[in-house]
Parts: C-alpha cells; structure tokens; sequence
C-alpha cells in the first residue's frame, strides 16, 4: 500500500477536510465512472479461458466497497455479486434465475478514484483451491433458488456447491480477504490471491464440499433465510479482531407471512482469532415508508452495507431499490441474544413476528438496548443513484457510495438476445450533513501507522508528512 500513499499524497492533501462542518445539508463532492470494460476481458484476465462468451455484457453488478483504514483516500475495493442474471419461467410455469454467463465467478476489484474516472489497479477472482473459479452458481438443489438459461431450462450442471453469491467485502492487515453470500448464507474467508480457504455456514445446511473447508457453526435457524436474502453486509472492526455479519432480509421465521412483514433482522459477530461467532443482535428497520416514500411492502427493506466506525459501533444502511438510510448503531451486549430461545424455532412468537411499536415487547427491549441514530437520507442528494449497495468511510464527514447496476442488461424474450442497457456503476463521494461520533482510520490510529490526509486528528495524533509520506504523529 505504500506506493499508493506516495502515487496520491499532493491529490490527497488538496481533499483535507474543513475544521468546521456544514450544517446545511449533504454535499455532493464528485461522481466517478466504472470505465467500459468486457466481462470476458476481467474475467479471463483472473482466471484464464473462464468465460467464452459474455453476450456482450460489461463489469457492473458492485455489490460492496472497502476502504482499508490508512490506504491514500483514493484506494478502495469492490467486489461483484454472482455475476449477470435474470428472472425466468420455467416450462412449469414456476419461477426461474436464469444465468447469462454461468462460468463467470465473482471477482475482488482495487480501484483508484479519480475525479471523473475510475482506474482499475487490479482484479482478483474468487476461486478453490484448485484454481478453478468458484462460479456463481447456487449451492443446493430445493434449498436454494432454480438456476436456468437464459430461457429458463434448468439442468444439475447449474448447481455447485463453490457457488457463491458476494456480497459484503472487507480486507484485513494480513492481506486476506472476507466476504459473505446469500446462498447459504456464510461467511467466507478467502485468502490474499482470492482462494477459499473456510466457508461458514449454517448448522445443518446440506452441501459437503471437496475444494474448501465448511464450518457448520452459524446457529440453524440461519437456514430459514429468504432465498437470494442471505447475508448481503460485513463490517470488520477497525482493530482487525471482530467481523459484523448483516442478515440482508428477516428469516421467514416461521413463515413466509411473518418474514415478509417483519421489521427485524439480526448481525451476528465473529471473533477473527479464535474463529468462533461470539454474539447476535438485533437490528430494527424503520418503516419502509420512512426509507422510501414510495414502497409500501415491508418485504421492500434490506440490511444491504456496514462499517465499523469502532470496536463497537456501526454505520449500517437499510435501503430499499429506490433510496436508503445510513444510521450509527451501538451495540448494547446485554442484548446479545446467541445461542438463546430466538435461535430456535420453537419460540413463539418468534423474534421475525415483530412488525413495529408495541407488537413484541420482548424484541423491542432488544432493538432499543442498542442505540440507533439516523444520520444520511439517500433522498437529499438528487441524483443519487438506485439500488446502492456498499459504501466506505473516508473520514468523520466523507463517504464514498457505490451502486449495483445488475451488470445493465436485459434478455429480449422475442428476440432471444441479450440488450446492454446504460446504466452505469457509479462512486459517489459525499460529504454528511453531521460528523460520525468516530471513523474506521481514528479509531485504528497509532503513532507512526499510515494515513490517508493531511491534517486528519485522532485523539493526540495528526495525519502529517514525514519523508513524503502521510503519518500519524503527535
């Protein structure tokens, strides 16, 4: 990371933030553009000959950004999802994914922001240990979603048990990578090249792989996720210790019914040393028609991104298609609930039964122990794109977004092709309308580490330049 620092230091210094923070709403600094690049191209440059044919398709489908706390403010990671799909119907009638290009595996992007433009520095697939991509096809044939063709023909060739559906994304001081999918749903390590090496996942959960480790320690009733809701957020604390695991959708707990109606997800939280999960929370969604005037279905709301501003506290989006929220949230252990009566589905009424202010009084002690704050509506900068679903936090006042374009394409049923749309996978960089109570690189600080601008304070210590490079420093 070091070169970087170095590459971008005098356009770092020139971002340092004011003393004084606007009071007057959110600020729209810069919009940088994912440049045209072929899917066969990124794909084929990470692993060889993986993709044939990508109809024409381009890289898109961000599911997450990082930011690794130190790096030149610049220097951010992506990663895709499971790569360009679209709803079928099968011969039955039933319900398909259809998958455009079914060889194609998710890959991990480094990216430099660049006023306007955005350079890619590298592309990392994510593959087993045979050096063979993990694709991005589903798991579990009747547990998970039916993959098909464009057309909606299925077969068991579109099932893998490597499949992965990526989604959040975090990169530790050794190198590694993590990640989570929606598919099992699991927490999946992967190593510095892209390699699974573990996969958590659910107790119980069918699949036993031969080209990586699955660790059945997530509790079982995981299991009972909406499909294609799995885990969609991954936060790592800014000492390197905790991961923060965000359940995208509430489990259909114990029905369909109740899932669809609730207005209570969970995070779980895993102990990187020890490589255990050592606590679950609960997380309360406000009223969809608070997130998005528009949406009138609780179904609508996701859990879709987190940071860890400290040890303790995260930054977490809920959003809709059309807009979001970003709100701190506090994590009161009292109301650690792992490994309790909410794990199992014999409770009744279940933790998903509860729908808003006063119809589980239990779970609502457990929303309010950990404090909630909004503090960005997606909605006050216009031209705020949809479907966002990562962000990183540069400083006390800085984010960075980006949005999921679905890879922008759609199949022509009469046709039979496939039609490269205009949507664009953008990174915007904003400055909020209230400082953070924290941020990731602060919070990481120590004496002589590197950082990311120029005049930055964490507690005693100034981001400063000493022989060419940013610093902290007394």
């Amino acid at each position: 990371m070091k070169k970087f620092v170095l590459a971008t230091l005098a356009a770092v210094t020139i971002m340092a933030p004011q003393t004084v923070f606007a009071a007057d709403g959110p600020e729209l600094i810069s919009t940088a553009v994912l440049p045209e690049i072929a899917l066969k191209a990124a794909s084929n440059s990470a692993i060889a000959n993986s993709v044939e044919n990508d109809q024409g398709i381009l890289v898109g489908g961000v599911s997450d950004l990082y930011h690794v706390p130190g790096d030149a403010a610049d220097i951010f990671y992506v990663v895709t999802d499971r790569g360009p799909n679209n709803d079928t119907v099968q011969p039955d009638k039933s319900s398909g994914t259809g998958f455009v290009v079914p060889t194609f595996s998710p890959i991990i992007m480094k990216v430099q922001l660049s006023g306007a433009t955005v350079k890619i520095l590298e592309t990392i697939a994510i593959t087993t240990g045979n050096g063979a991509g993990v694709t991005g096809l589903p798991n579990v044939k009747g547990y998970d979603t039916v993959p098909t063709d464009v057309r909606g023909i299925t077969a068991n060739s579109l099932y893998s048990l490597a499949g992965l559906d990526a989604e959040g994304l975090v990169k530790t001081a050794t190198g590694d990578f993590w990640t989570v999918d929606e598919y099992a749903p699991s927490l999946v390590q992967l190593s510095s090249k892209g390699v699974v090496t573990k996969r958590y996942v659910p107790k119980g959960w069918k699949g036993d792989p031969t080209t990586f480790k699955a660790v059945k320690t997530i509790p079982e009733i995981y299991l009972k996720r909406k499909a294609n809701r799995g885990f969609e957020a991954l936060a790592l604390s800014p000492d390197g210790r905790t991961l923060f695991v965000g359940l995208q959708s509430p489990l259909l707990n114990p029905t369909r019914a109740v899932g669809d109606a609730s207005l209570a997800t969970r995070i779980l939280r895993f102990d990187i040393r020890a490589k255990v999960f050592t606590g679950e929370f609960v997380f309360g969604f406000e009223k969809v028609s608070a997130v998005d005037a528009k949406a009138t279905k609780n179904s609508d709301l996701k859990l879709s991104a987190m940071v860890a501003l400290d040890s303790n506290t995260l930054l977490v989006q809920e959003r809709t298609d059309n807009s979001f929220l970003l709100s701190t949230f506090t994590i009161d252990e009292t109301a650690n609930i792992l490994g309790s009566k909410w794990d199992f589905a014999a409770t009744t009424p279940s933790l998903e039964s509860y729908t808003g202010v006063g119809t589980n009084a239990e779970v609502e002690k457990l929303i309010a122990a950990s404090t909630k704050k909004i503090v960005f509506n997606s909605t006050s900068i216009p031209t705020m794109p949809g479907k966002i679903e990562g962000f990183a936090v540069l400083d006390a006042q800085r984010i960075v977004v980006v949005n999921d374009n679905d890879f922008s394409f759609v199949y022509n049923v009469t046709s039979g092709l496939v039609e490269i749309g205009k949507l664009k996978t953008s990174f915007l960089t904003i400055k909020l309308p209230i400082a953070l109570p924290t941020y990731p690189e602060a919070a990481a600080a120590r004496y002589g580490k590197f950082c990311s601008i120029k005049g930055l304070v964490a507690g005693n210590l100034t981001c400063k330049i000493l022989q060419d490079q940013l610093r902290w420093r007394k």
